[in-house]
């Protein structure tokens, strides 16, 4: 008897990976960046409007929802904060010169204050270093990978943002890992 409910507990939570892997196989072609509505969709980090395609990005979920942003600094802010839900799919940034998505890791980004982005962070993604070394020669400015653009985005924004609201923000890695 006690057998028999034991197992009724166990098998749902051994059959619900294996449905849940077969589903997400199934659906992994589908999750692509979408079009942005520029002038209508809303930065979902910042909730300003989204205007300027050298700077809309998307961050997508495994279920191909689709989370807009005015800037890659807002994605990135957004994916620090967020960065442990495990739905998160992939991150894609606009390529400055052909505003084509890109995936935010493998970018090369340019940060110079000479070419502002909407929220003020600068930063501007490429698809490669060539393409970047262009616009650098023009605007001059640093050349970041995402790890730095991520750790920019953590030092300007979200530590000072945590300096002004919750003392304990530093401390807030350390109690992931418990």
């Amino acid at each position: 008897m006690i057998k028999t409910q034991i197992l009724k507990k166990i098998l749902p939570l051994l059959v619900a990976p294996v449905v849940f892997l077969i589903g997400f196989t199934a659906c992994e072609k589908a999750v692509q960046p979408v079009p942005i509505n520029y002038g209508q969709d809303e930065c979902e980090y910042c909730r300003m409007k989204i205007t300027d395609p050298r700077y809309g990005s998307e961050l997508l979920l495994k279920t191909g929802k689709a989370y807009k942003f005015d800037s890659i600094e807002c994605l990135a802010a957004y994916y620090l904060k967020n960065k442990n839900n495990p739905n998160i799919h992939s991150l894609w940034v606009p390529d400055f010169l052909t505003k084509k998505f890109i995936p935010a890791e493998t970018a090369v980004y340019l940060h110079s204050k000479d070419l502002p982005s909407p929220m003020g962070l600068n930063i501007s993604a490429f698809k490669s270093k060539e393409e970047l070394e262009k616009v650098r020669q023009k605007y001059g400015g640093e050349v970041l990978n995402w790890e730095q653009v991520l750790q920019l985005v953590k030092k300007e924004w979200l530590e000072k943002e945590g300096q002004k609201t919750d003392h304990h923000h530093h401390h807030h890695h350390k109690d992931m890992n418990m």
